[in-house]
């Protein structure tokens, strides 16, 4: 596990009395990453009704749609968690205030200086978020499998392709929702843009796939 979420902040760890040989040590580390992810999908969550809230947003059909379909997500995913962690017999995190807001925030700055918009930024804001959760219930799942655990690791992979399929979406409709507000802020879009850039994302995406194995 990384130091994710520890600084002045009560660490999202907890103590353990495990002792080899007993499988205390297998649970506990599988409590941690189920702790872990449940302080994320929390951190994810506590934008996106101020994101539904915004009169921009219902501005774009496509990206409240996305946002709408996020935030169902995460408050399942949430719920899940609880009790997945309760029936483990773990503890909560604190929230978290440190490493995954400076994470999930450093790029965004880096950006907005430049930028005018707000529904795009909040899009990929959510994507950078779901990246990250992404490969959070990647090692979980990796974790869960290796110790034999197979109601984590059906959770994981669950919530694994919700999100796989959430970025998907966000990568074909944030084209529309650039463009739309470029024109909203006088600017002359070239017609087809947007049906010409989701085309060349998505063969640059195919034509990486051969990674997998």
């Amino acid at each position: 596990m990384s130091d994710l979420g520890t600084d002045n902040q009560q660490s999202i760890r907890f103590d353990s009395s495990a002792t080899e040989g007993t499988g205390e040590n297998e649970r506990h580390s599988i409590q941690t990453y189920v702790s872990d992810m449940l302080a994320l999908e929390r951190h994810i969550a506590q934008p996106l009704q101020r994101q539904l809230d915004m009169q921009d947003t219902a501005k774009y059909g496509s990206a409240l749609a996305v946002t709408t379909t996020l935030k169902g997500l995460t408050d399942s995913h949430v719920t899940a968690l609880e009790q997945c962690l309760e029936q483990l017999g773990g503890h909560a995190a604190s929230p978290v205030k440190s490493a995954w807001s400076t994470l999930l925030g450093a790029g965004a700055a880096a950006i907005d200086g430049v930028r005018k918009t707000k529904v795009s930024k909040n899009l990929r804001d959510d994507y950078t978020a779901l990246s990250l959760a992404s490969i959070s219930y990647t090692m979980l799942h990796a974790t869960s499998v290796g110790l034999g655990d197979v109601t984590v690791a059906d959770l994981a992979k669950r919530h694994l392709a919700d999100y796989a399929r959430l970025i998907m979406q966000i990568t074909q409709v944030i084209p529309d929702v650039v463009l739309q507000e470029l024109r909203d802020d006088g600017e002359s879009v070239q017609t087809g843009a947007a049906e010409l850039i989701r085309q060349q994302t998505n063969e640059i995406w195919k034509n990486q796939a051969d990674v997998t194995h």
